[in-house]
């Protein structure tokens, strides 16, 4: 006798919870204690668990530059003013992505293009890439989405037949790896974010890693005036800014760093952890009738990963309507949803929303192009059917195992499913 759905009064599958991320470390506690005891609440210069911090991720990214900041949002902001990027310059961009990739263009006074991504790793795609360059083109941002590389050998050759800059958002893939090589140290630089719920985190903060001496220079003087910026500042027709920089303050907070170090610190153990949960879930959702389970390709190694992200399939369930379907799973114990962000082309900044619009902002550069709804069909059709699953770390794996009964158990009990959407159909 199958066992009878959660939404139809049976038991839940799932009755281990979620751990709280990151967890909680009490030496983070006492260090941040220590440091308000004696004051150490702000750095000015390259010091502290700040200097730490940034001399962990260059020996892990083997770049010879690491510059902490106040978030991943402000590090890519440095890494495209570092880019050197003019009015009328135009970088393109994937429209499936956080917002945060993108946005930090137009206060670079450039204009983003949006392409396209593939149908199975979500990231960028590169021949749309190649189609997308004109002689304004000045840099291309790739995401490595939900900690999955984007084909980086594609994105170099393109960069450099062109003269492109190109710009790594790494916020979902500390640790992951592209043909054996880290994500951040592909590109001419990498930017990652340390917000509460990344691999990496320092509650807020960002971090920028680069070899190139003109990126970190520029990064340094757009948001670490004074202190920071003359002590690494070296090149005289830069220096001589380094008391103003351009005024921004980008500056990590020490008790971020503090916590960054602490997770950083245990970065390859959640690596593996999450390799060994995620890499079972993926099996149990392989034989689930009703989803796909996420692409991994075996040119890379997803490092931290970001959550599950698997695709509905509604015509292996009847037609059953996502909606119910996340209900179920919901009712059987399952942390499930819908991802947050939908493409960037059908937000109102893309489709064409006059200067009226946009109170906060000047017009649109001359001849931006204005995206509709179906212009970059990938990318909607994938946002249609995707959902959004945990990101498993220190749970035990009887959690996963219970998720894996939770989708099964769904898809068996499909016709007392297709019975509630019937009878809600019609009142």
């Amino acid at each position: 006798m199958k066992p009878r759905l959660a939404l139809c009064g049976g038991p839940p599958a799932v009755d281990v919870a979620l751990q709280s991320w990151p967890p909680y470390d009490a030496r983070i506690a006492a260090e941040v204690d220590r440091m308000l005891q004696s004051a150490e609440v702000s750095y000015y210069g390259e010091e502290g668990h700040v200097a730490v911090l940034e001399e962990k991720f260059e020996r892990y990214h083997s770049v010879r530059y690491a510059l902490a900041t106040s978030s991943g949002t402000a590090a890519l902001h440095s890494a495209f003013v570092a880019c050197g990027l003019r009015p009328g310059d135009e970088v393109i961009a994937p429209t499936h992505t956080f917002l945060a990739t993108v946005m930090p263009v137009f206060a670079a006074d450039a204009t983003p293009v949006l392409v396209d991504c593939e149908s199975d790793t979500e990231g960028i795609d590169p021949g749309l890439v190649e189609k997308a360059v004109t002689e304004r083109t000045k840099a291309i941002v790739v995401t490595h989405l939900w900690g999955h590389p984007v084909d980086m050998d594609a994105i170099m050759a393109i960069a450099r037949s062109h003269g492109l800059k190109v710009v790594e958002d790494c916020s979902h893939a500390h640790g992951a790896t592209h043909r054996g090589r880290v994500v951040g140290s592909i590109g001419d630089v990498g930017c990652f974010s340390l917000q509460g719920k990344k691999a990496v985190s320092g509650g807020q903060g960002g971090i920028l890693v680069t070899d190139d001496e003109d990126i970190y220079e520029r990064a340094l003087l757009l948001g670490h005036f004074r202190v920071r910026a003359e002590q690494g500042v070296r090149s005289p027709g830069m220096r001589q800014f380094a008391d103003t920089g351009w005024g921004l303050n980008y500056r990590m907070h020490p008790f971020s760093a503090v916590m960054a170090n602490a997770t950083f610190d245990r970065l390859d153990e959640v690596v593996e952890r999450r390799r060994e949960r995620h890499g079972r879930l993926l099996e149990l959702l392989r034989v689930a009738p009703g989803v796909d389970e996420p692409h991994v390709g075996p040119e890379v190694t997803m490092g931290a990963w970001y959550g599950i992200k698997p695709r509905y399939r509604p015509e292996e369930l009847d037609g059953l309507p996502i909606d119910l379907y996340i209900e179920a799973l919901r009712a059987e114990g399952v942390k499930i949803g819908r991802p947050g962000s939908a493409p960037l082309h059908l937000s109102p900044m893309f489709n064409g929303a006059s200067a009226e619009r946009m109170p906060f902002a000047g017009s649109p550069p001359e001849g931006r192009r204005a995206y509709l709804p179906g212009d970059l069909p990938v990318s909607e059709s994938i946002h249609d059917c995707a959902l959004s699953l945990p990101t498993f770390t220190y749970e035990p794996l009887e959690i996963v195992e219970q998720y894996g009964e939770a989708f099964a158990k769904v898809a068996d009990g499909l016709d007392d499913l297709q019975r509630i959407a019937k009878e809600r159909a019609h009142g």
